[in-house]
């Protein structure tokens, strides 16, 4: 018998072997699933419970708390939440009054959450998982005391004070939109190149902790930096301009928003009696440039009849409220800030009676 020729093995390629097939298909991209698909996961996957307005607004004044102490209840008795809710089709809307939480029913927002795994997948879960991030939850904006601008002991500072912007935080102003920018300060857009994210937001609140009240141009800069007292002045007149910072948002510029929560409460505080940080003339006319703009579902502002400002809204009928242009010697800030609101959409006015 003639010598057998070895078995000829199969002629597989290495990179199809079963080891090798199984690794190149994990590294294989996902299968490229419709726009709409992809919509319906991020929403099912990043939905988060729903919040109180009033806890995300004012969260230092514990209106939502649950504690039933005396001590809370005294609290909670001197908030008060007044609600406008405006007429359809020309027709007069209602009005009601509240005090403390014992009536309160709560305003939800919606809220949402970043899936850091979905947003791994690929480049539309990451641009579906932003988006709906931004357009379909509440976004929290809040202002914060700034580090010092860094030419702040110098000469140069004095030149341009106003546009020092010592309040806003980092965030409010890469995201955000102001009327008074001046130096075009470049927006965050998508990651894909998109569209600037504010164009985006449909619901925004932004608190202002009242510890920002003690801030100053001395405790920002720090007991043992060497300044002059011209521009200890000049960042103590920008931090008090800053203070009601978000009035100024550019609303012409996110005339989708549908939801607006601004803590004002800088306007009745003794800080504005004493160095007039804020003058109701220009709330007036920034809400008169918020109704030019904007038809909102919901509109909730805190402070502007709190403490010295409180006033009786209870001796008014709703359609009373809708004609008189002040009460108590102070704007009837629901007839302000009525125009900004939709037929069938809420204005809230909260405050504190204390």
């Amino acid at each position: 018998m003639g010598q057998q020729s070895p078995k000829r093995k199969l002629d597989v390629p290495e990179a199809d072997s079963p080891k090798k097939k199984k690794r190149r298909l994990s590294d294989s991209p996902p299968p490229q699933l419709p726009l709409e698909i992809v919509s319906m996961i991020i929403t099912a996957a990043t939905d988060s419970t729903p919040k109180c307005a009033l806890d995300l607004l004012v969260p230092d004044w514990n209106i939502c708390n649950g504690n039933n102490d005396k001590l809370q209840r005294d609290m909670l008795d001197s908030r008060r939440v007044v609600t406008y809710t405006r007429g359809i089709d020309g027709g007069v809307g209602t009005l009601s009054s509240a005090a403390g939480s014992a009536d309160h029913s709560h305003i939800f927002l919606p809220m949402q959450t970043l899936d850091t795994d979905l947003m791994s997948v690929n480049e539309a879960f990451l641009d579906e998982n932003i988006r709906s991030f931004f357009q379909e939850g509440t976004q929290v904006f809040q202002l914060t005391a700034n580090y010092p601008p860094p030419d702040v002991a110098e000469a140069s500072f004095l030149k341009w004070w106003r546009d020092s912007f010592p309040l806003r935080g980092e965030r409010s102003r890469l995201i955000l939109p102001f009327d008074d920018e001046v130096d075009g300060t470049p927006k965050r857009e998508m990651s894909s190149g998109g569209p600037c994210l504010f164009k985006l937001l449909r619901h925004i609140v932004v608190n202002s902790p009242l510890a920002l009240m003690d801030v100053n141009a001395r405790s920002m800069v720090g007991p043992g930096t060497g300044i002059s007292e011209k521009n200890l002045k000049a960042l103590d007149d920008a931090i008090d301009l800053d203070r009601a910072a978000h009035l100024w948002l550019s609303w012409s510029q996110m005339p989708m928003l549908k939801s607006v929560l601004l803590d004002l409460r800088i306007y009745s505080h003794d800080l504005n009696t004493e160095r007039e940080c804020i003058s109701k003339y220009d709330i007036v006319r920034r809400a008169e440039e918020m109704g030019r703009w904007l038809q909102l579902d919901l509109l909730v502002i805190a402070g502007l009849q709190s403490y010295s400002f409180q006033a009786s809204n209870e001796v008014y009928t709703a359609g009373q409220i809708e004609e008189v242009d002040e009460i108590d010697d102070e704007p009837n800030w629901i007839k302000v800030f009525m125009p900004a609101v939709r037929p069938g959409g809420k204005l809230v006015l909260v405050d504190s009676l204390t």
